[in-house]
């Protein structure tokens, strides 16, 4: 640990396999197949080549790319803090992050749980299931778990249609979540819940509600209750829209993995 500047790790390059694979894809078949079928050939599949190049030069750019966030990541770890690392958790964390290392938002996940995973001060908090859970994460879940605070609970609604003459309702959308980011939509930020609520990040209280009921005021203003709302009032005689208010907060295992992988 005497040189915490030099590589802490060493990756391993890509297989030679996808060489063979990219350089078989513009070969000639089979030496007997006349040319005529080789000219086909090319120009079916000829375009394949440069798409595969650049994939591969991606691919290769990201690689070295999370090379070098982890080792830096692991050499800011004051050298009294550092232990070995778990195998358990750091072999499942490379073999699964390989899948994601093209998503920064993944990535960055994947460098936190391995460097403290040889953090004395975090290690107690880390899972072997973490590197499961991102593997199974979107992009989308990732930016939107950043954006929630593991101590604080969160609005969250269904838009359903209300029966008022036979006392009964159906769900529309369910799970709704307006982020705060703009780049995300309403359908997004809401299935990114729903993701992270069957990773057993979050959990939902569906017979409770934010106390601030002004956080729900957006959820009335939205283009889908709005659709909806007008629907109901033109084609049903007795549905109507309504809101149905709840709330979101982190399990104990979300507060770790948002402590070791996140935050």
């Amino acid at each position: 640990m005497s040189d915490k500047n030099s590589s802490l790790i060493n990756l391993p390059d890509l297989p030679d396999s996808i060489d063979t694979a990219v350089k078989n894809l513009t070969d000639k078949p089979t030496q007997g197949v006349g040319q005529t079928l080789a000219d086909v050939w090319y120009l079916v599949f000829g375009g394949i080549t440069q798409a595969a190049d650049k994939r591969r030069m991606k691919y290769a750019h990201d690689l070295e790319l999370y090379k070098q966030e982890l080792s830096q990541k692991i050499a800011s770890i004051p050298e009294e803090n550092l232990i070995e690392p778990s195998i358990q958790t750091t072999a499942q964390a490379l073999e699964n992050s390989k899948y994601c290392i093209e998503s920064e938002e993944l990535r960055k996940l994947f460098v936190n749980l391995i460097s403290k995973s040889m953090d004395n001060n975090y290690v107690q908090n880390v899972h072997p299931s973490f590197a499961e859970i991102i593997k199974q994460m979107s992009p989308t879940d990732a930016q939107i778990l950043k954006t929630l605070h593991p101590d604080r609970i969160f609005p969250l609604v269904d838009y359903i249609l209300e029966d008022k003459q036979n006392l009964t309702s159906e769900t529309q959308f369910s799970t709704v979540y307006i982020s705060s980011l703009e780049n995300v939509s309403l359908e997004a930020a809401s299935s990114a819940i729903s993701s992270l609520e069957r990773l057993g990040i979050i959990a939902l209280n569906t017979n409770s509600y934010c106390f601030n009921k002004s956080v729900y005021i957006p959820y009335e203003k939205t283009s889908y209750y709005e659709a909806l709302s007008s629907k109901a009032f033109r084609c049903y005689a007795s549905k109507r829209a309504a809101i149905h208010k709840y709330l979101g907060y982190f399990t104990p295992l979300g507060k770790n993995f948002f402590e070791v992988c996140v935050k």
